[in-house]
């Protein structure tokens, strides 16, 4: 009996034993499935009962400012493989079909197939039609998703602002590029079941859920104005055989950019919207410069307008260097050093006012730093230290040579001149909103600095108009009819990238301007590269000028310009002064009403300064253009004093003119004595 009981109880021993070892092996491979196995089982499970798919965001659009659409998306289909199940379960013919509908050869769609990726895409952004019809093949390891093809209503019309985005939807330059975490809105990943056929459930509540659409850019550019200054950029470039060509148009009071062009001799769709040059490339100003320099030297008092300086008959050396002029000239006042746009006059005024104040200027306009527009890949330009200045590069920097700047700081800082001195920050974008219509992000003005004060700005704005105007003036192509304007020409040697010193014969010539000059509206930057010699700024660039300026002034409804008025202590010439534009044959007296009665007083031979004495401003405008003169007028009203006097010899210095108003006092009584024709004693002071 103890022998059984003791052989029992040995048999269970065994037997529990064997089970615990079991139980401990059991327990032992549980944990390394969950531990080590796990996460790939997991994975495993989910792949053969559940499946992802991310529905795309329709990528928000972008408009000008009046709404009119420049970039959209519409939706398509793209059509993907899983290789390895597709292969399993479709034959060669199935396969051969699949090709015919996605519109490739077997053997490239086999190509496909053979990466070595669970996931491949075989075709993107398809019609839906077509994807439906791929679908039908009933393929197993062959599905679509829906994508947002980016399309253009407009071509390429400000395609360096509005820029391009990408197969997959982001942004690649440009405000799609700067704004693009606005415009892609947001997709969502939906996971969904389904059966042993691979057929999807969708009983997922995330199924329920919709991606959300992007937002809605409104940008500062006008589209008519943009056309108006490709169209007429590109006829230049192809008109001059220039390489390439740019023009911006901004509100100098705003900053906001009205339109930015760039037109090339050879087009590339891509290209030209992944590269923006107005504001990615540099180029030297050349005499566009010599408006900085002016306003500098007028604000740090280093010259006066009507201080002369001695343009050496056009060669003057500086370091063993000869600077040259277009032609001689002997003395010039400011006025004039800008009308002819003299090289040796501008060298002269930075001398006086020296590397340190000057560069310290060019800064406060904003050369030698980003302007800070919202769109991607600024450039800074070149600007050395004055430390680094030789006494001829402090020449060559007067008539902006050695200098480079983009063209969107340089309409910038003629901005600032035509603003009353205030840097401010150019910007394409006016708004963005959601797709509900509430505003994300508003633009609004945003002053930078002040380069120089109001009195300076509107002095320099004043002697810009001679360059227009004047009789030797190198921009009479940029009037515009009905329009007062002031700007600056511009031509400068190209680099030779290789050898570091200037082409002989390659040229950026550029013309900068506002109007109406009294109450500017618009600053019209015109830069066309690589040009052959005799294509200066105010041959080519000035005529693009006053087109891209008459079709903007109309389309923003701007009023023409009255007759300018007087402004005191200026110095002006009598073109300058009238702001009008010459046309062909025409008298200026026939365009100012009541000229036409004015007697000519110049006398009879033309050599003796004329009498100025009773008469009004405007008839002593009328007088001192017909005998060539230019005057620097003190008051208003009538003319009460003259210097030199009636009868003198004329002189190449200003008729310097005294008036007084017509009113009840008794000042008033002696202007209204003069007008009616009585004689003034000169020796005495005017009342």
């Amino acid at each position: 009996m103890n022998a059984l009981f003791k052989s029992r109880r040995s048999r269970i021993g065994v037997l529990a034993f064997a089970l615990a070892g079991l139980f401990v092996l059991a327990l032992l491979r549980l944990t390394a499935l969950v531990i080590f196995d796990g996460p790939r089982l997991d994975s495993l499970a989910r792949s053969e009962h559940t499946g992802e798919a991310e529905l795309a965001a329709v990528r928000g659009p972008i408009v000008d400012r009046f709404g009119e659409p420049l970039a959209l998306s519409a939706e398509t289909r793209s059509v993907y493989a899983r290789p390895a199940r597709l292969f399993a379960s479709s034959t060669a013919s199935e396969r051969v079909k699949l090709a015919a509908l996605l519109g490739m050869t077997p053997a490239r769609l086999e190509a496909l197939l053979m990466k070595p990726a669970p996931f491949v895409w075989l075709r993107r952004r398809i019609a839906p039609e077509r994807a439906r019809e791929v679908e039908a093949l009933g393929l197993d390891g062959v599905g679509a998703l829906s994508e947002y093809k980016r399309f253009y209503p407009e071509s390429d019309l400000a395609a360096a602002v509005v820029g391009l985005a990408g197969m997959d939807g982001q942004g690649l330059s440009g405000v799609e590029l700067q704004y693009d975490r606005y415009i892609r809105g947001e997709p969502v990943e939906l996971t969904f079941y389904h059966d042993a056929y691979g057929h999807p459930i969708f009983d997922s509540p995330l199924a329920l859920k919709s991606p959300e659409p992007g937002d809605r850019v409104q940008l500062t550019i006008d589209a008519r104005i943009q056309s108006l200054a490709e169209n007429r950029l590109a006829e230049e470039v192809a008109a001059s055989g220039a390489k390439h060509g740019t023009a911006v148009v901004l509100n100098p009071f705003t900053g906001e950019v009205l339109a930015l062009a760039n037109v090339s001799a050879h087009p590339d769709p891509v290209r030209d919207r992944l590269h923006d040059s107005a504001i990615q490339d540099v180029f030297e100003p050349g005499s566009t410069m010599k408006a900085m320099l002016a306003s500098v030297a007028l604000e740090d008092h280093a010259i006066t307008p009507t201080e002369m300086f001695y343009c050496e008959n056009g060669a003057f050396r500086v370091d063993g260097r000869t600077i040259h002029d277009d032609s001689p000239h002997g003395y010039l006042d400011l006025g004039r050093i800008l009308e002819v746009s003299s090289n040796i006059g501008a060298s002269k005024i930075a001398f006086k006012l020296g590397a340190e104040r000057f560069y310290r200027g060019l800064r406060t306009f904003g050369l030698g730093r980003r302007t800070g527009i919202d769109l991607p890949g600024e450039a800074t330009g070149i600007l050395r230290k004055p430390s680094t200045w030789r006494q001829i590069d402090l020449a060559n920097h007067a008539f902006g040579q050695g200098v480079a700047v983009t063209p969107m700081q340089l309409a910038v800082a003629y901005s600032a001149i035509a603003n009353g001195g205030l840097v401010v920050r150019p910007y394409v974008v006016e708004s963005i909103r959601d797709a509900q219509g509430r505003a994300v992000l508003t633009h609004t003005p945003q002053v930078i600095d002040r380069a120089i004060a109001p009195a300076v700005a509107h002095q320099v704005n004043v002697l810009l108009r001679n360059v227009v105007y004047g009789p030797d003036g190198t921009a009479r192509r940029a009037q515009v009819d009905g329009f007062l304007v002031a700007g600056k020409t511009g031509t400068a040697q190209m680099v030779n990238p290789v050898s570091g010193r200037y082409y002989q014969n390659h040229f950026v010539a550029s013309f900068v301007g506002f109007l109406p000059a009294n109450d500017p509206r618009l600053v019209i930057l015109v830069v066309l590269y690589d040009v052959g010699h005799g294509h200066f700024g105010g041959v080519v660039a000035a005529p693009v000028f006053s087109q891209i300026a008459l079709g903007s002034a109309r389309a923003l409804d701007i009023a023409s310009d009255a007759p300018p008025a007087y402004d005191t202590a200026s110095l002006l010439s009598i073109d300058r002064l009238l702001g009008l534009s010459r046309k062909s044959g025409a008298q200026l007296s026939d365009s100012l009403p009541g000229t036409e009665s004015v007697a000519d007083r110049s006398g009879a031979s033309g050599t003796a300064t004329p009498d100025f004495v009773g008469l009004s401003l405007r008839e002593a405008f009328a007088t001192a253009r017909r005998a060539r003169l230019n005057l620097s007028v003190t008051g208003d009203g009538y003319v009460v004093r003259q210097a030199p006097a009636p009868g003198s010899p004329l002189a190449r210095l200003p008729v310097k003119l005294q008036l007084a108003s017509v009113d009840d006092s008794p000042s008033g009584a002696s202007a209204r004595a003069l007008a009616r024709g009585a004689r003034p004693n000169l020796s005495r002071r005017a009342p």
